[in-house]
């Protein structure tokens, strides 16, 4: 019990720093993506795959320094990001499709506007089945969300978290990043990936996933700017439970069951298990 009280205050304090540098009162309702990787399906282009930084695991493997890569990194409005509640308070908060009407009127919001639509939104997507070998949460507390890592990693193991960095960039423009560094694969175990959600209060959609997954680290430098970025890049190794319409397929002219590889945006965090240590791809 000792070990699990200074556990969640170790990283109270570093997950708050992130929330108030990516949170303030509000609501995200832009520059939201959809993280359901098993069902999106949708109409795609270049620009597209630029934008959402999609790649195959050979191409990963091929970032070799000095290579250039076509990727948008969007610049997130953090006022838009709204803290935790405490968990007493969340816990007494409706938080299910059924009770949409009263979570509308509890926060005063019309049926008709887009945070409603948010809202709405995102308890459906809390609300889906999770597919085979997935275990997921949508956290809407602190201690949520740090009892799903406990389960995930187990009580007696340690963890952090890691996330892109581009503390430089003023101004979100398509254009070519050059590898500054190639890409290290970061060794955990487990891991667990948390997306906030566009909702009246904080709402993070976390997913493990007992199929293989590999995140590497990637320095780049924008051609353009200068902007030095610390992304990260998340491999999803095994994708034979994804729909077969799921758009990085066409994106990338693989197979399903194929690896989908994809840079994190800003916000979007992996939880990884310490210590850690960062090997060179081969």
């Amino acid at each position: 019990m000792i070990r699990e009280e200074k556990m969640i205050r170790a990283f109270m304090c570093p997950l708050f720093l992130v929330l108030l540098m990516f949170c303030r009162q509000g609501i995200a309702v832009k520059d939201h993506h959809d993280h359901d990787h098993h069902n999106m399906n949708m109409e795609h282009n270049h620009d597209e795959r630029a934008e959402l930084g999609m790649f195959t695991i050979d191409e990963v493997h091929n970032f070799h320094v000095g290579r250039k890569l076509p990727i948008f990194f969007p610049i997130k409005d953090h006022s838009l990001y709204p803290p935790f509640l405490p968990k007493q308070i969340s816990d007494s908060v409706p938080f299910s499709s059924s009770q949409l009407s009263n979570i509308l009127q509890l926060f005063s919001l019309s049926p008709d506007s887009p945070k409603a639509k948010a809202v709405r939104d995102t308890l459906k997507k809390c609300e889906l089945e999770a597919a085979q070998g997935e275990t997921k949460i949508c956290a809407t507390s602190l201690e949520s969300l740090l009892g799903f890592l406990r389960n995930v990693f187990g009580h007696d193991s340690d963890f952090k978290y890691i996330s892109t960095k581009h503390p430089t960039i003023t101004t979100p423009i398509l254009q070519s990043y050059r590898v500054l560094e190639a890409p290290r694969e970061v060794e955990s175990a487990k891991k667990v990936a948390c997306h906030p959600m566009p909702y009246v209060y904080a709402i993070y959609f976390c997913h493990f996933d007992a199929t293989e997954t590999k995140v590497f680290k990637l320095k780049l430098v924008g051609d353009t700017t200068g902007d030095i970025v610390d992304a990260l890049v998340v491999c999803h190794m095994d994708t034979s439970g994804w729909s077969s319409n799921h758009m990085a397929f066409g994106m990338l002219g693989i197979n399903p069951g194929n690896p989908v590889c994809h840079v994190f945006s800003q916000g979007n965090i992996v939880w990884i298990q310490t210590p850690v240590a960062a090997a060179a791809v081969i």
